[in-house]
């Protein structure tokens, strides 16, 4: 285990500020919980915190993952045009050429309102947030004020002590000069047999209250969230499975629907294989992750999931009615405001993008009706199939002839 109370390097000021915030939840429901009780600690604070917390930093990102799912379906409408520019100056490698491929292709993406790093650099935007967050919750005594001042009480009455370093051998293994950051984290970390180990060796120091504070605080329902859930069957275990499920769950909810192609049914997009294998492995490296990491970390990959699945139930609910040709009409306005300001001739919205998307609306029509004809051929073959007995012919004509009749009022 890392034992750092606080984050340093290029991620310190994202981690203070996570970490500002984190301690101002903990503070807040702390001081609620102390309207109607004299001990906060027997309620699980700490579990509430990060639940929470979860929430507020899923919201702050909510404008990078709306952006990101929006790219996502643009990109698949986008790709004929990119093929076509593409397919124009296949055989052309003349300098001229690749300068006029590049310019269209700029104007594509301009269209649009995007960029072809558009997704990426939303992504990499998130990712030092990430890593800041689960440093912040990896290490509670560095950000939680109240923890940390709780666990530096008893390093202080521990190395304040006559032999002190002998007495804590065999419980916990540090040295002489361990620094007080390092030594509150093996502090924060001890297990319940730890704990009742070192008050036996320092009766006198009278760490039972600390003991009491740091473990309640840290009980969610039953669960300590300092201990690893590991694979003995306990409550515990429930962390790792629903931190590999709610995963899942949210994966799917972030896979790209098939949508079809002009001059074709619908296809996978590419790379769609593969990213079904990853949302498959990933739940389950997460839940095996769980069992050995602090069952507040797992806790925090269940709550981030279940939010990242509400926020995407939204998301798609909204993309599913975004109409693109809307879309390109207005980034084509903001494009030629910017281009008016160059002196640059107005950008068109090409033939391509209205043609295709009534196109994909018409594909997806007939596609809807197909399936509708295949259901009554099925149901009526079934019917037919029942009767249990050879119809006669005059039987079997009046069978496709009501069959037809109800296709036709269908297609009406």
């Amino acid at each position: 285990m890392v034992l750092l109370t606080t984050e340093t390097g290029f991620l310190k000021p994202i981690a203070w500020l996570l970490g500002q915030i984190f301690n101002g939840l903990f503070n807040l429901f702390n001081a609620f919980t102390g309207l109607f009780t004299d001990e906060p600690w027997k309620v699980p604070i700490i579990g509430i915190s990060v639940i929470f917390f979860t929430i507020v930093v899923r919201l702050i990102l909510l404008p990078m993952t709306i952006k990101q799912q929006k790219f996502s379906k643009l990109s698949s409408v986008m790709s004929p045009e990119l093929q076509q520019i593409q397919n124009k100056y296949r055989d052309k490698r003349d300098q001229v050429s690749m300068m006029n491929m590049q310019a269209e292709t700029k104007e594509v993406y301009a269209k649009y309102g995007t960029s072809p790093s558009g997704g990426c650099l939303t992504m990499l935007i998130q990712l030092p947030i990430m890593f800041a967050l689960y440093r912040v919750i990896y290490k509670i005594p560095g950000y939680i004020t109240k923890i940390g001042d709780i666990c530096r009480e008893v390093v202080e009455k521990i190395t304040g002590s006559i032999n002190w370093h002998g007495n804590i051998n065999g419980i916990l293994d540090v040295d002489k000069a361990i620094s007080t950051d390092k030594f509150v984290d093996k502090i924060y970390n001890l297990s319940s047999d730890q704990w009742i180990a070192l008050q036996e060796r320092f009766p006198n120091l009278e760490l039972a209250d600390a003991a009491d504070k740091i473990q309640g605080y840290n009980n969610f329902f039953g669960i300590s969230l300092i201990d690893n859930p590991g694979w003995k069957l306990s409550w515990a275990l429930l962390i790792p499975i629903l931190a590999g499920l709610t995963q899942w769950l949210s994966a799917k909810l972030m896979e790209n629907k098939k949508k079809p192609t002009i001059g074709g049914p619908a296809q996978e997009q590419p790379g769609a294989n593969s990213m079904k294998v990853m949302n498959t492995i990933m739940p389950i490296i997460s839940a095996v992750f769980c069992v050995s990491f602090p069952a507040c970390m797992g806790l925090y990959w269940i709550a981030s999931s279940v939010v990242q699945i509400v926020i995407q139930i939204f998301i798609n609910k909204s993309m599913d009615g975004m109409e693109v040709d809307q879309i390109v009409k207005m980034n084509i306005e903001k494009t030629n405001a910017k281009r008016a300001k160059k002196g640059l001739p107005p950008l068109k919205i090409s033939n391509v993008t209205s043609n295709y998307v009534e196109q994909v609306k018409k594909m997806e029509a007939r596609e809807a009706r197909k399936d509708e004809r295949e259901a009554e051929i099925k149901k009526s073959t079934s019917y037919y199939n029942a009767s249990g007995k050879p119809a006669s012919l005059k039987d079997k004509a009046n069978m496709v002839k009501m069959f037809n009749e109800r296709n036709n009022n269908n297609n009406k």
